[in-house]
């Protein structure tokens, strides 16, 4: 059953690039929404109306004021890459540990959607897409901390939901939006095996699942989200059609990847900035399979993806130049 009604929600990562189409998505509902931001945070693409709560998952004081009143608590608080491997934990794990315990005292009674990946599941290593059944198997710490995040909300005495979505695109997206660059130049870089299978999801689509998980009040679990699962050749040639190009594709050697995930990390630790490319990413790169079965979402969430490959590649494209990204 949906709730259809107006909620009270808490949306963690809220100036994120998802976490920015959810609240969007939830104000145009009619929810009333509350966002933890830290006092850097980006917050240009929030709409006005918002309540903002100051902090961060780090601080279980501004974590408890956070979610005093609310119905659900979408968290998608999270790190991609880090320059240091016992971020993932502390972040991704830690953060998931530190708000369960303050829903245990202020809000009991309040719907935990947690945003987690299909990195928590790992690559599909028997050849077809992964679905719930199968048993996480995560590669690196990014993976291992999600799914150890997963791993407390099960024990946790907590109504709540479990998305998994592979690699997500869409407007305002930085990280690959790198291919987009790319392909407008001409080229596309094949860090992975050839034949290699990806899944992939339109942040629109990912918001609806998202926002089904909160809304459907008799799903528990495990559910894992998808656009599509594509050959690698059919996602550079729809971002080549975006940008008007058909690029020439490099195959990058392994040796070469891992190469520069451990330059990259290098650098980013004397800058001070977030690595585009870790030794932990590459190690994904150069899996041969990331696809998953989102069919039990289908059904328990109604959810149904509604965005095709081409069209979302497009949009994409034309929102980067709107902005003058490219």
């Amino acid at each position: 059953m949906t709730d259809a009604l107006p909620t009270q929600a808490l949306v963690t990562g809220a100036t994120g690039f998802v976490g920015g189409h959810l609240v969007e998505a939830l104000v145009a509902r009619g929810d009333r929404v509350r966002c933890l931001v830290r006092p850097t945070s980006d917050r240009r693409w929030l709409p006005p109306g918002v309540e903002l709560a100051a902090g961060s998952v780090d601080d279980p004081a501004a974590l408890a004021l956070a979610v005093k009143g609310v119905d659900v608590v979408y968290h998608l608080a999270a790190i991609t890459s880090a320059v240091h491997s016992t971020d993932y934990d502390r972040i991704n794990r830690g953060g998931v540990v530190r708000l369960l315990e303050v829903l245990a005292t202020q809000a009991p009674r309040a719907r935990l959607v947690f945003c987690s990946s299909l990195a928590a599941g790992g690559p599909a290593r028997s050849g077809r897409p992964l679905t719930e059944a199968d048993p996480p198997r995560p590669v690196g710490p990014y993976g291992v901390s999600k799914a150890q995040a997963e791993q407390a909300i099960a024990a946790a005495a907590i109504d709540a939901v479990i998305i998994r979505p592979p690699a997500v695109y869409g407007p305002r997206d930085h990280d690959v939006f790198a291919a987009f660059r790319l392909a407008a130049r001409g080229l596309a870089m094949r860090t992975g095996p050839r034949g290699q299978q990806l899944a992939l999801i339109h942040v629109r689509d990912l918001v609806q699942g998202l926002i089904a998980g909160g809304r459907t009040l008799t799903a528990t679990g495990v559910y894992y989200v998808n656009g599509g699962n594509y050959a690698w050749e059919e996602i550079i040639a729809a971002i080549g059609n975006a940008v008007d190009r058909r690029p020439v594709v490099v195959p990058l050697p392994a040796l070469a990847v891992r190469a520069a995930g451990y330059a990259a990390r290098a650098w980013a630790r004397l800058a001070g900035a977030k690595p585009l490319l870790t030794p932990e990413r590459v190690r994904d790169l150069l899996q041969p399979n990331w696809t998953c079965n989102d069919a039990r979402a289908r059904t328990d969430l109604g959810y149904h993806p509604t965005v095709p490959l081409e069209e979302g590649m497009r949009e994409t494209a034309a929102w980067y130049r709107a902005q003058g990204w490219m």
